[in-house]
């Protein structure tokens, strides 16, 4: 062989193996068997009845269009393909068969021609909820309890709930009792010095009006505030001369014995006194009450008010 000629050899090889053998090699993967190497399925583990797409890469298949869909499939009664196309991706393009499995095991899907090129031998694992014992196949058995989501959550949190409202029982029991009464107690008083003090606004108000008589006020507002301070205190108040209320026994330091003795005296002095009542004289005991009220709900419940001095009017009862 002349030298010639085994350059020609030379070449004609070259060609072959640069551009036939490719080409052979591609369209022997589209007619091959064997043609799902490197497929995968979305999801990973494909159960029974479940819709799932197998996806095959083609990295050295060139497409067109952004995407071509097989116009049809051929029938099977194990697998029914939903879809199939082919589409093109950056990387190379790559087929799509979504399907839906009716048998567990490796099935093969039915042949699938697409833009003139033909897939066969995909093949695919279709995994079953059923497990295999030496009857058969049969359910898988159920999961433990504290598996379930929220299970866990739940029987702790019921726990906790049951130690706490125990707790809270004992509390309630050994100590909390007391302060719980205190507190329904003192919640009790500021309701009662609250009622105390729209009636003192009432009267003062039916005062400016003139809706009734200065007497007929002063009345009601010695009835009115005897009452008062006989829930207030626990005393008998109601029946009190202005002389006894120096004498009677007061928890609360705010309230001033002095200073109810004056006020009654004063009160009774002019609701008694037989003559015409001023006007002036029904809002200075108007006056002396609000201010008295005042102390007493800007001071704690038991305790003197801290921080503020006392208002002039009360004449030295409030210190």
């Amino acid at each position: 062989m002349s030298n010639e000629q085994r350059a020609k050899l030379r070449t004609y090889s070259l060609l072959f193996l640069c551009y036939l053998l490719p080409a052979i090699c591609c369209f022997g993967f589209a007619q091959d068997n064997n043609a799902n190497d490197g497929s995968f399925t979305v999801p990973p583990i494909v159960y029974v009845g479940d819709r799932a797409a197998l996806i095959l890469p083609l990295p050295g298949f060139a497409l067109n269009s952004a995407s071509v869909t097989a116009s049809a499939v051929s029938p099977s009664d194990d697998i029914d393909i939903r879809r199939a196309f082919l589409e093109r991706r950056p990387g190379g393009s790559r087929l799509t068969v979504e399907f839906t499995a009716y048998s567990p095991g490796i099935l093969e899907l039915p042949p699938i021609v697409i833009a003139d090129r033909s897939f066969s031998g995909l093949k695919i694992e279709i995994s079953s909820v059923l497990e295999h014992d030496a009857d058969g196949t049969v359910l898988s058995g159920p999961a433990l309890p504290l598996a379930i989501p929220g299970t866990s959550l739940l029987i702790y949190g019921t726990i906790i709930s049951i130690l706490c409202s125990l707790s809270l029982a004992f509390w309630v029991l050994f100590w909390g009792r007391k302060r719980i009464g205190g507190w329904i107690a003192s919640w009790k008083k500021m309701q009662l010095l609250v009622a105390m003090q729209g009636t003192e606004k009432r009267l003062r108000k039916a005062l400016a009006r003139g809706d009734d008589t200065c007497r007929n006020i002063l009345d009601a507002l010695s009835g009115e505030f005897r009452g008062f301070l006989a829930h207030f205190t626990g005393e008998s108040c109601r029946a009190m001369a202005a002389s006894e209320f120096a004498r009677i026994e007061l928890e609360n330091e705010i309230i001033k014995r002095e200073f109810l003795k004056d006020f009654f005296r004063r009160c009774d002095g002019i609701r008694f006194g037989g003559g015409e009542i001023d006007k002036k004289d029904a809002l200075s005991i108007l006056d002396d009450l609000k201010q008295f009220l005042a102390a007493l709900s800007n001071a704690p419940v038991g305790a003197p008010p801290v921080g503020a001095p006392p208002p002039a009017s009360l004449k030295g009862a409030v210190k």
